[in-house]
């Protein structure tokens, strides 16, 4: 055990149990360690963003409460949604997968896997780019940050078909927005294909991306339409279930014409 990252989480929890603003002096005492020690700790929580300093006082930010929502949204979002994603699984014959967003990434945090031998893999927590997957470019389209910190980086290249162009990539956000669906062939890995659709939570808010994922030999133009009216409809059931009004749901699930 890493006796430093044991300290540092015990001055943490003492900062955060805190009822209100605390000195160095008070915070040393409770956890046993000398002030410099606790001085230094207390530095590197505001460079973080989880201690904010006010004459000579310190409070914990509400950056703790926004990691630990995070864990609590992701394990109701997966009991909640994981009996559509097994019903999409069952109907498509291929992988599903939900993803939330994390910057310039997206991270899966749920799957169902398809039936067939040979499938697309991936594990629960991997992460896909946001440039050149389907559940990612759901978010460049919806999430107010996704684009923004993609577009702050070089695009990666990972395939011949992967968009390293910044405006041909705002331009296929732009028809992702506009068709509520989004379609990768082979941008990430050469042969695997997706098509991933949003998922709403009751305030309107982007909750998740659901989509399936499978080789490009299953994804052609004869089956393409079949598994987006299911994808669709998968992802419109799930935004009800969360509570998603019709409007939102309906706005943004068009497809164009």
């Amino acid at each position: 055990m890493d006796k430093t990252i044991v300290k540092g989480m015990q001055v943490l929890e003492a900062l955060v149990a805190a009822q209100q603003p605390i000195g160095v002096s008070e915070l040393a005492r409770q956890v046993g360690l000398t002030k410099s020690n606790v001085h230094r700790y207390l530095q590197t929580f505001i460079a973080l963003g989880y201690a904010t300093a006010a004459d000579s006082r310190y409070s914990a930010t509400l950056k703790i409460w926004q990691q630990g929502a995070k864990v609590i949204e992701r394990l109701d979002l997966r009991r909640t949604i994981r009996p559509i994603m097994d019903q999409l699984a069952r109907a498509t014959l291929e992988t599903v997968h939900l993803a939330i967003s994390d910057g310039a990434d997206v991270i899966y945090i749920d799957k169902a896997e398809g039936v067939h031998s040979v499938r697309a893999f991936s594990e629960i927590g991997e992460r896909a780019p946001t440039h050149c997957s389907a559940t990612g470019k759901i978010f460049l389209a919806y999430h107010p940050t996704a684009l923004r910190e993609t577009l702050e980086h070089p695009l990666r290249t990972y395939s011949p078909r992967t968009i390293t162009d910044p405006d041909t990539l705002v331009a296929a956000v732009e028809a992702v927005r506009a068709a509520g669906i989004a379609i990768n062939r082979g941008e990430w890995e050469a042969a695997v294909g997706g098509v991933a659709a949003p998922v709403w939570g009751p305030d309107n808010q982007i909750i998740a991306a659901m989509g399936l994922a499978l080789p490009l030999s299953r994804f052609g133009e004869e089956n393409s339409t079949v598994l987006i009216a299911q994808v669709r409809a998968a992802a419109a059931q799930a935004s009800r279930t969360l509570g998603a009004s019709v409007s939102q749901i309906e706005g943004e699930a068009r497809l164009v014409a």
